[in-house]
């Protein structure tokens, strides 16, 4: 794989969102560079509403993610889980599985290990588990085995506890397109407001100052590459 070869990256997260908090500036210095990307969401948001029945949620918080994901141009994948149903099991670990089958993924952005919450620490061990079962024949999903294991990067949790990045990607030529991919998701923006008192937009450009000051540059974010056996690549994949 050549350093200028276009790449599919797969930013896959618990609930819409997720990745826009994480990993959007990132994403949207790939889409710059022309590769192709998959944005991948696991549960449906069905919970983060004290008015809205789930279904009615869940339908709105999808047409969100839509909207975010075609800023970017990234195919959206849905695997419709319920809130706090993305459990250990060998269902879910077929379906995310056979999702970095579909889009060939030669890099994941998913989420830190020390993470809040089980769906998003779960998810990340399916991640890891479904990595290497994509490139085995004898498990079978929907799509093709893939030729080799791709790397694993884990992206910043919300408030950042116990997450020292090691990659840095410059996002302060796309910040902007960062914001206008979270602002789709005004249901969430409303919902974060008045649970936790919290400005998320205004929380994603101080995180990304905050890391642009440990790296030298106006606005960053932050990822840490999972280390173990085949994930690992030679060169830099991130922009």
């Amino acid at each position: 794989m050549s350093e200028h070869e276009v790449l599919s990256v797969l930013a896959f997260g618990a609930h819409p969102d997720d990745i826009e908090c994480g990993c959007a500036g990132m994403l949207a210095r790939c889409a710059e560079r022309g590769d192709r990307l998959t944005i991948a969401i696991a549960a449906r948001g069905d919970s983060a509403s004290s008015e809205l029945p789930p279904d009615e949620l869940a339908a709105l918080r999808s047409r969100e993610a839509r909207a975010s994901a075609g800023l970017i141009g990234a195919e959206l994948i849905e695997l419709g889980l319920d809130d706090g149903a993305i459990a250990l099991n060998d269902r879910n670990r077929s379906l995310v599985t056979d999702v970095i089958r579909r889009c060939s993924a030669d890099a994941v952005i998913t989420h830190f290990d020390k993470d809040y919450g089980s769906d998003h620490n779960n998810l990340l061990a399916l991640v890891l588990d479904a990595s290497v079962n994509a490139t085995v024949a004898r498990f079978a999903t929907d799509h093709r085995p893939i030729a080799r294991i791709p790397a694993v990067f884990m992206m910043e949790p919300l408030g950042g506890f116990g997450f020292q990045p090691e990659v840095y990607v410059d996002i302060t030529g796309t910040l902007a397109t960062k914001r206008r991919m979270l602002e789709c998701h005004r249901s969430q923006i409303e919902w974060m407001s008045r649970y936790g008192g919290m400005d998320f937009r205004e929380y994603i450009e101080v995180v990304a100052r905050f890391r642009g000051y440990q790296c030298g540059t106006r606005y960053a974010e932050g990822f840490i590459a999972h280390k173990s056996f085949a994930h690992v690549p030679p060169i830099r994949l991130l922009p």
